[in-house]
């Protein structure tokens, strides 16, 4: 296995596709939960997906796609490769629905009292206006109509989710396709051999 992992000799078509869909899902929810995912009025005030703990979580998973999909090359059997595997695709998902979730609930979500509070602040400091005024005069905004402007951030994070989990299926059929007795020959065999 470490000469597999050490090899020089061009990957299968099935690994590189898995390691590079993994790579750029993996990025694209951990940069994603850094960016805007939604604006709120009356004044547009940005909401960060790491302002909110689905946020945190997203960007967690980002970062443990990433760190399990080099632990997945670096394991020693094809069940446990198959494991990690499908733990990262069950991954990909979670992170998927937590966004798109948050996309279907964005006024509720948006502008739940914590957010408020949050948005109060922040426009208080700004408008150096007391607190309670402008947290009076956003309750009196959020009885009205009004409408959350969801951003690019919080898509980036659903498709970055898809993304993974579509790597984590293919990282899966690569770690059974490496079990069978022909590709252990080949994993096992000389240098020539072409490796899984």
């Amino acid at each position: 296995m470490a000469r597999e992992i050490a090899s020089t000799a061009r990957p299968s078509t099935l690994r590189l596709a898995g390691f590079l869909t993994l790579t750029t899902g993996g990025l694209m929810l951990s940069l994603g939960s850094l960016v805007t995912w939604a604006k709120v009025p009356p004044f547009d005030t940005p909401t960060r997906g790491t302002d909110l703990w689905e946020g945190i979580v997203t960007l967690a998973i980002g970062v443990a796609v990433l760190v399990g999909m080099v632990t997945m090359r670096l394991m020693g059997t094809a069940s446990a490769r198959r494991a990690m595997a499908v733990a990262i695709l069950a991954l990909g998902l979670s992170a998927a629905a937590i966004a798109a979730a948050d996309a279907v609930r964005g006024n509720a979500r948006f502008t739940s009292p914590g957010q408020r509070d949050r948005i109060a602040r922040e426009l208080a400091a700004e408008l150096h206006l007391p607190y309670e005024e402008v947290r009076s005069r956003l309750a009196v905004v959020y009885e009205q109509r009004f409408h959350v402007s969801l951003q690019p951030g919080l898509f980036v994070v659903v498709a970055g989710g898809l993304l993974v989990a579509a790597g984590g299926a293919l990282s899966a059929a690569w770690a059974a396709r490496s079990s069978t007795p022909h590709a252990d020959r080949e994993i096992g065999g000389s240098g020539d051999g072409v490796r899984s």
